[in-house]
This record gives C-alpha cells, structure tokens and sequence, in this order.
C-alpha cells in the first residue's frame, strides 16, 4: 500500500500536470470507486471544473477545484495515478478518466479496485476520513507523543500505524522507525523510557523526509512505471528482509506478525 513517501511523490511528479487543467470528461469505468455520491452526479457536476491545486493529507490527495469544490482520493492498496496523452492505450483496470482540454488524461489505475474518490462541495462536511487524521509525521511533538503513546498499552507499531495519532505511517515505515529508535515493535507504548520517546520523536519525522527524498523522480521516469516504482527497496533496513543479515550486527533479522501485519526487527539491535 502506498505510504505518506509515495503518495507525496505522486503529488509532487503530477501537480504540474494537472494544475490549472480543465476537466472537459470524466469517464469512470468503475462506479464503486466514487463513494459519497452517484457516478453520474459526480461527473455532471465536475465536468467543466478548473483544478487550481493539488494537494496531500497523510494518504489523501486532494484536488481543488475553483469554485470552492474539491476530490479527494485515497489509492488504497494498489491504487496509482498517471498521466498519459489521449493516444496512449489504457491499462488494464484504469477505473476513472479525466480528460482534460488540452488532450492530456489523468488516469486512475487500481488493479484491485479499493481505491475510491470522493466529491464535496465548499461548504459540505468531509466524511472522506481525512479530518480525524493525527498530525502530520513533522508536526508531531514530544508532548503529543507523551500523551498518546506513554499512555497505551498497545504495541508500539500498531500505535505507530493508527492514523488517527500520526497521519500517513504505513507498514514499512513503521517497522523502519522501529528499528531506527532502537526498540521492538512489538513493545507496548507504556514501557517505552523517556530517552527511547525522544529518540521515537526525532525518528517519525526524519525517516519520513529521508524516504520523501529517496522517491524524489523526474516526470519520465514516474511515467515509465506508470506511477508503480519507488526508490525505497536499496534503502530499508529491516522491512522485506526477514532473514537476511541485519545491516548493523550482521544477526539475521526476524519476522513476524503484529496486529495481522507482517513485522521484521532485528533482536540485538533493537530493545
């Protein structure tokens, strides 16, 4: 599933391919993507819209339009979203289309079709999810992690995935935090020592940036992918290496289960 690193490397490759476009057709292949209203309201009532923004909230982006209005859509588990001239054949399960006037398309691709979008106006409540997001990784502080995590019980991975306390962690940040900071995820928040919380809140935001930078890629090379690839595999140090040597120890890493999640940690580097 696409994390807060990715999704903010798909905004920031197409923003300048769709902002200040004209949407002039919405052809949506799938109608269950579009979730708070009929298909065909959705398309009346965006066709015609100017796109003025493009912005993200943990995994939501959003589309503003220039009345007021707004999209948002979440990619789920194997959502992507390119843009590809009108001549260019369309992948196999592109969901939705906007075609916009100068020809171009932004196209949703979602081979499994969990991904779904959403339409509000300016002055309607967004039940999209977006608002009971936590704060965003580089606005976390040391207080607000005291209060939230010193004070569960609860694993600190799972805690670390639980949108509502930090937007935009996903499985494999989470596990790279993790190891970072030095501690088991499957240790409960509770029993963290205020040394391991600081390192905790320097870590969140750090591990973050860095994988932000790491997926930083031109418009070709996002395009060639069809918006699939990212340049995280070479710099993970635990997640997907269950069993391999532990770049610090050289101990093997240790896989396992969290909260139906897949986990990977290292037992001598990580307390």
């Amino acid at each position: 599933m696409p994390e807060l690193p990715e999704v903010e490397t798909v905004r920031t490759v197409l923003a300048p391919f769709v902002v200040k476009q004209t949407i002039q057709k919405i052809t949506i292949n799938l109608p269950k993507v579009v979730v708070n209203v009929k298909p065909s309201d959705f398309v009346k009532v965006v066709t015609g819209q100017k796109i003025v923004d493009f912005t993200r909230r943990g995994k939501f982006l959003t589309l503003h339009l220039a009345g007021g209005d707004y999209l948002v859509v979440h990619l789920r588990m194997t959502g992507t979203l390119t843009v590809e001239r009108a001549d260019v054949p369309y992948a196999k399960h592109t969901n939705m289309i906007l075609t916009f006037a100068d020809g171009q398309e932004l196209r949703f691709v979602d081979s499994r079709g969990f991904g779904r979008w959403w339409y509000f106006t300016s002055g309607q409540t967004d039940t999209s999810g977006q608002l009971q997001l936590g704060p965003e990784p580089e606005a976390v502080t040391l207080n607000y992690l005291r209060d939230h995590i010193l004070t569960r019980k609860t694993a600190i991975k799972t805690l670390l995935l639980d949108q509502h306390i930090v937007a935009g962690i996903g499985n494999i940040y989470a596990d790279e935090i993790c190891f970072r900071v030095g501690i088991r995820p499957t240790r409960a928040g509770c029993s963290l020592t205020l040394a391991e919380l600081e390192k905790l809140h320097a870590q969140i935001p750090a591990v973050i940036g860095e994988f932000i930078q790491f997926h930083h890629v031109p418009f070709a090379v996002y395009a060639q992918s069809k918006g699939t690839s990212y340049q995280n595999d070479a710099n993970l140090r635990v997640y997907g290496r269950a069993g391999l040597p532990c770049q610090k120890c050289g101990q093997p890493l240790i896989g396992t289960r969290i909260g139906q999640r897949s986990s990977v940690y290292c037992a001598h580097c990580q307390k």
